[in-house]
């Protein structure tokens, strides 16, 4: 399968932004009961998103496949604080979100977004990169092993 990765500015593509985080949205609802609609949350999310991405050296990766845009990956640069309890002087990077469609995957195209993804960091002073997944998310923790991520804590949640 053909396709492309670019770099758009999330307040330039909001409907395609809309689009692909909305999917992450419904497809992590059906993981954990817990994940807000994006109907309530959109307008929000979207404008912290825009935030971080102007804030913090966000970048909004997008997948391209016969002029559709059929995943993404978000992220941006977690800068350290004097607060931090762990070692090392450089900023982590956090990537916040990914997904491709259900149709796409199976391709290399989360592979090939994260690849470029850490591409656009190489000159910046990285101590480590970070992302959180569902405990239920399986498919995704062996994606994140074999390219190297590795579990350090565990977030526990009760409810109230």
């Amino acid at each position: 399968m053909n396709f492309t990765i670019r770099k758009i500015k999330i307040s330039d593509h909001l409907p395609i932004v809309d689009e692909l985080v909305g999917e992450l949205h419904v497809s992590e609802k059906e993981m954990n009961e817990k994940t807000a609609d994006w109907s309530k949350i959109r307008k929000h999310y979207l404008r912290f998103m825009t935030d971080c991405e102007e804030k913090n050296n966000g970048t909004f990766l997008i997948a391209d496949a016969e002029g559709k845009a059929i995943g993404f990956l978000f992220g941006y640069i977690d800068e350290k604080d004097d607060s931090n309890f762990e070692l090392g002087d450089a900023d982590d990077l956090y990537v916040s979100e990914g997904y491709v469609k259900q149709e796409y995957r199976k391709h290399g195209v989360y592979t090939a977004l994260n690849k470029a993804f850490e591409e656009t960091y190489r000159d910046f002073n990285i101590r480590k990169i970070y992302r959180f997944t569902l405990c239920n998310n399986h498919i995704m923790q062996s994606w994140l092993d074999k390219q190297g991520y590795k579990p350090v804590r565990l977030m526990y949640e009760k409810w109230l």
